[in-house]
């Protein structure tokens, strides 16, 4: 057993929950455009389903410890492509001034869309892996940082959600050039999964 190194971890956890990503976007648009009041329910659909996805990726994690150094690889590449995509969509969708682009409130969007989100994926794998398994041999302990990590997931995207409130204005009267900086975080992002 390893020595639990609390600061990687920290940086770890603390960089990869607050850059964009689908969660943080979607809590930052929905609470922009419509407000904490409405934006409430995909938030706790975020959590609902980012818990489940982090205790799935504790159980695969524990189950194919000694694949994960196999997967991992194809698991970047696949999550920084995600990422790359994502990127794309952001700085070609179309600025929050013309009315056009849907932001769905609900629940159910919030959840499913933990069950798509590689980044949450990668997030969960990695630090579980790296961190973690290498210093707790204990299935609960591994799952108890996985709802740790769902928590420190769920602060990140009300953060998000309370700057989308804050900067409504500034976000419908400068989503384009708000977009394009997302889109670079993005790939800035994915650039660090490769890296």
């Amino acid at each position: 057993m390893e020595e639990f190194n609390l600061v990687g971890f920290a940086l770890y956890v603390f960089a990869s929950a607050f850059t964009p990503g689908p969660n943080n976007i979607l809590s930052m648009s929905a609470a922009g455009r419509y407000g904490i009041a409405r934006a409430w329910r995909v938030l706790v659909g975020v959590f609902a389903g980012f818990i489940i996805v982090m205790l799935l990726c504790a159980l695969f994690s524990v189950a194919l410890a000694s694949l994960v150094p196999k997967i991992m690889p194809f698991m970047e590449w696949a999550g920084a492509a995600y990422i790359l995509w994502l990127a794309w969509k952001t700085w070609r969708s179309s600025d929050a001034a013309d009315g056009e682009s849907y932001v769905d409130c609900g629940f159910w969007a919030g959840f499913v869309l933990e069950f798509v989100n590689v980044k949450i994926m990668l997030y969960g794998v990695t630090a579980l892996t790296s961190f973690v398994m290498p210093a707790f041999d204990s299935t609960a302990a591994v799952a108890a940082f996985a709802v740790l990590l769902a928590a420190i997931g769920s602060v990140a995207n009300w953060t998000w959600a309370l700057f989308g409130v804050l900067f409504q204005r500034a976000l419908r009267n400068h989503g384009r050039l708000f977009n394009a900086i997302m889109a670079l975080l993005l790939v800035y992002c994915a650039a660090g999964i490769l890296l």
